[in-house]
């Protein structure tokens, strides 16, 4: 939030010319607002904030609770769940302390979260289980906030569940990068849900390393592959995103270290994440995108009503444990790329094959 605030005092008939620069604006109640809901997440959690500014360093500031939190200045905080526009259910809000959070300039060394939880159940098919989401997809919810007898108010809708196509989601599908002695590229495919605008996907690599007898916990790194944004058209819609094989290589031989006391490190799996954004979010992001052009100035974007920030809603899908194909395990465990990082694999698909770990 870009505020901006510059006041030049001349009263030279009266007192001279004055050399100072006051570029601090008066006192002005803010709320700043930052929520984004999930439907996979039994608990919602929001943050409210208010603005600061004062003489001085503002991350300073920010360490302080009394500069940046509202405290009892908050008369109530509920959320509204709406059914074509009429109220159906309400949940108040209820604060807590997170305090082990990342560290990093500001909130410490605490912050101060909201939450709700809403009863509402729902059960989808996912991979030959059964997953439960929370929040109803054909709702919207409304955030309100009494702040020193302002009423603050956000509305979003939430983001349905949506699917992979093709032969992806079927576990025995293993991902093919490596065609005999040429790398290739897999296609990951999907299909768009409701509400849902903007889907990034990635791939999760997962392996162990052994030292000796000793067998570590699973260690990964994740890789974008690519943004894609749907229409206006308010139905679902096919996408995808590839994978390139001598990508894959490298990023492996980037994120896994060489290290002589590792003796052989194990394949665990690899998984496939595609997140959406809805259109708040996408909006949101989109205005908070490196600049390319030559226009360098953007509007200020916030859904929050007599307040700033977002609230908006997500929702992150994965594909869990796929294997790799024989040649491209091969060139994983041989190949020129890898093959001083000393790959076995422990996929239970792979107990025939020649690289399966001891």
């Amino acid at each position: 939030m870009k505020r901006t605030a510059i006041t030049f005092g001349l009263a030279a008939t009266l007192c001279g010319c004055s050399s100072e620069l006051d570029i601090n604006a008066p006192y002005k109640d803010i709320t700043i607002v930052y929520g984004l809901l999930d439907s996979r997440d039994p608990i919602q959690f929001i943050k409210v904030n208010k603005a600061f500014l004062g003489e001085g360093d503002a991350y300073v500031f920010a360490q302080i609770p009394d500069s940046n939190e509202w405290g009892d200045a908050v008369g109530y905080a509920r959320v509204h769940r709406k059914l074509n526009g009429q109220v159906v259910a309400t949940f108040d809000l209820r604060d807590t302390l997170i305090t082990n959070s990342e560290p990093g300039d500001f909130y410490s060394p605490y912050q101060r979260l909201y939450y709700f939880e809403d009863p509402f159940r729902t059960t989808i098919q996912e991979g030959g289980s059964s997953t439960t989401l929370y929040l109803d997809k054909d709702s919207e919810y409304e955030l309100e906030l009494n702040v020193k007898d302002q009423i603050i108010r956000a509305t979003t809708d939430i983001i349905d569940d949506f699917r992979y196509l093709g032969p992806d989601p079927d576990v025995t599908h293993r991902v093919e990068l490596m065609f005999q002695n040429s790398y290739g590229t897999f296609e990951l495919n999907w299909r768009s849900g409701i509400h849902g605008k903007r889907y990034v996907a990635s791939y999760r690599f997962n392996y162990r390393e052994v030292r000796g007898t000793e067998v570590s916990d699973i260690r990964s790194f994740t890789i974008r592959l690519g943004t894609s944004v749907s229409d206006d058209s308010g139905e679902t819609e096919s996408m995808y995103a590839t994978m390139d094989g001598q990508s894959f290589f490298n990023a492996i031989a980037s994120h896994v270290p060489t290290d002589p006391t590792v003796t052989a490190r194990r394949f665990v799996g690899l998984d496939f994440l595609v997140s959406a954004a809805n259109d708040e979010f996408h909006t949101y992001l989109t205005l908070d995108e490196p600049v390319t052009g030559i226009i360098e100035d953007r509007p200020e974007y916030t859904n929050v009503e007599n307040g700033y920030g977002l609230f908006g809603s997500r929702y992150t899908k994965p594909l869990i444990g796929k294997a790799l194909s024989s040649n491209t395990m091969a060139e994983l465990a041989d190949g020129s790329i890898t093959s001083h990082l000393n790959f076995c694999t422990e996929h239970p698909l792979d107990v025939n094959s020649s690289f399966y770990c001891p």
